[in-house]
Formats: structure tokens, sequence, C-alpha cells
């Protein structure tokens, strides 16, 4: 009977674990993944706002960024603030961001009194990074290019090339 007990307490937590893991849908490379989002800039990371220790590690999990160029959405704020998280927010940890560095990104907005985990502070005012899909490309604003980060072959994109993706809606 003890050993039933202890099988029976192994499987609930088991499936526990998973019921709060991320489940995405797909994994699209960004020209399919962005189009989702309801904002879509070039950016450049300016600082991390906030930490939270996930996993044993003080990780940022906000960010502020100022908006170079806007591609798709409306925005009035020069900068704006971005959450991050972690695995069971389906949102990427932000330590991948490096501070003044330039980024294309694919941004939803928070949605205040979600069922959507989230972090105190974030408001209505400010974006996320779904996790699902391709939602950023590395920027080198001088060269005006994007590489990628999900494919295993590198794609570098003229960010003329990426700006036209957007104009055809």
């Amino acid at each position: 009977m003890k050993r039933i007990s202890l099988l029976l307490t192994f499987i609930f937590l088991t499936i526990g674990q998973f019921s709060f893991a991320c489940d995405c849908n797909s994994q699209e490379e960004f020209k399919k993944a962005a189009p989702e989002a309801e904002f879509v800039a070039l950016v450049k990371v300016t600082k991390y706002l906030s930490y939270k220790n996930i996993y044993g590690v003080e990780s940022p999990i906000s960010m502020e960024l100022e908006i170079v160029e806007i591609y798709k959405g409306k925005e009035k704020r020069k900068k704006i603030t971005v959450w991050g998280g972690d695995v069971n927010q389906c949102r990427p940890m932000l330590n991948k961001f490096k501070e003044n560095q330039y980024y294309v990104m694919a941004l939803s907005n928070v949605v205040e009194n979600s069922t959507e985990v989230k972090h105190a502070g974030e408001k209505k005012s400010d974006y996320f990074i779904a996790k699902c899909g391709e939602r950023w490309l590395n920027a080198d604003i001088k060269k005006k290019t994007t590489t990628n980060w999900m494919t295993e072959e590198v794609k570098t994109v003229s960010l003329e090339e990426i700006k036209a993706i957007f104009s055809k809606e």
C-alpha cells in the first residue's frame, strides 16, 4: 500500500509540474511569428529595470527599451517597459538581451487582470515578449541588418526587408 501511495504522489507531482509549463503551438521564424504581435519595432535596450530570483539567480524581469523605428502598431512614447519571465510564463528570460544593443522585437500588450501569470508592477501600458516563435532578431544598426537566432542556419536580412513585411499589412 505504501508503494502505491508513493507512486501516486510521484505521478501527481509530475503532472503538476507539466501543467505549469509553457505550451507553444508553434516555433515559427520571425517572418511568420512577428505579424501576430500588436507592436513591432527596432529598439535599443537602455537598461534593466527590475530583477527576480529565478532558479536561484537574480535575473532581470523588466527592461527599458528606446524605440528607434516602429514597423507595426502605434506608440507615442520614446521609451517603453518590456517584461520577460521564465519558462512557466511563456516569456523569455531577459538576460539574453544586452544593454545598449539593438533588436527588432515583436511585442504584445500587457493585459491587466488577465489570467496570464504576471509580475507585480506590470501596467497596461507595458509590453511583454511572447516565447512561442521567433519574436526578436539581433540588429546591427550600422550595417542595417538583422540576424535570426532560432534556426540552425543563420540568416542575415536587411532592416528594409523586415520593414517590408509589415508595410503589406
